[in-house]
């Protein structure tokens, strides 16, 4: 065995570079939500009684303003056209298919004795008013799945796609925002939690470490080592993952959001439209909480 004198270098790997520059990117959101969650007892005092909204408005656009920021600083193509009538069947899906998900995830829930809310962890009073429940629900619905479109379009998809295909990008960003965005309360989120971050930082060591060892290595027989830590982040995933799925619901319902990271991916990589991800996102988010509400209504199961 003989070690080579050169480093690989950042250029030589153009992905595992842009998966670095994505972590990154992510760090980022959860800053800015750690601000705007720090300046929130301001806008609470300034605003009484709508600090919740001015809140979620503040940290879309943060969040705009960072991506817009991001894609000029980096050369991210953002596509921002309509869909046109070639694209109607795929914007049907982005409709349909969210809502069609979480009424199978219904059923098979009550035939195996789990409350849905207990899944998205979501509760509403027996005589709360449906205008009440649009009122509080409709900002919350729009904030989060336009900051789920900018943070999964335009920072991961988007910086995917300069290195790859759209087809490949989509399959990338669907994995990553299903290992890093998935999880949290409720399922989806636009901000990753720490140790989500902790968790992707991780395999991204494991990855450059596994990458320098090969190219390092000169003899086949070893080289493979180099990639042990990784397997054991990747097996780590899988572990955690089966840990926290207790229930055939639990699982359907992390594979609703799955198929719908999908969904909007690949219909932002066909159609060149921001619409069809967010009307992907907005018709889960509002498609859940209308079975809590209309079905489960004083109920709270966690």
């Amino acid at each position: 065995m003989s070690l080579r004198p050169a480093t690989p270098r950042v250029g030589d790997h153009p992905l595992a570079a842009e998966l670095a520059a994505v972590v990154l990117a992510l760090l980022g959101v959860h800053l800015w939500r750690r601000v705007v969650t720090a300046l929130q007892p301001a806008v609470s005092n300034a605003v009484p009684g709508g600090d919740g909204l001015l809140t979620g408005a503040l940290l879309l656009a943060g969040l705009v303003a960072y991506a817009g920021a991001y894609a000029i600083l980096r050369g991210v193509d953002v596509r921002l056209t309509l869909p046109t009538g070639r694209d109607r069947r795929r914007l049907g899906l982005a409709l349909l298919l969210p809502p069609g998900l979480v009424a199978c995830t219904k059923l098979v829930a009550d035939a195996t004795g789990v409350p849905y809310n207990a899944l998205t962890m979501s509760a509403y009073g027996v005589d709360a008013s449906v205008t009440t429940v649009l009122a509080l629900l409709g900002p919350g619905v729009v904030v989060g799945a336009c900051s789920l479109t900018v943070v999964c379009q335009l920072l991961v998809q988007g910086t995917f796609e300069r290195v790859v295909d759209g087809r490949r990008a989509a399959v990338l960003t669907t994995v990553l925002a299903a290992v890093v965005l998935t999880g949290a309360p409720g399922g989806l989120t636009a901000v990753p939690r720490p140790g989500k971050l902790a968790l992707a930082a991780t395999f991204v060591g494991t990855l450059w470490l596994a990458l320098y060892a090969a190219e390092s290595i000169d003899r086949d027989a070893l080289a493979f080592l180099a990639y042990l830590p990784l397997t054991a982040v990747l097996g780590l995933v899988v572990v955690s993952w089966v840990a926290t799925t207790d229930s055939v619901a639990a699982l359907l319902y992390g594979a609703t959001q799955v198929a719908v990271l999908w969904t909007a991916a690949d219909g932002y990589d066909r159609t060149d439209s921001l619409l069809l991800p967010a009307v992907a996102y907005g018709t889960l988010f509002l498609s859940q909480e209308a079975v809590v509400f209309l079905l489960e209504a004083g109920m709270r199961s966690w």
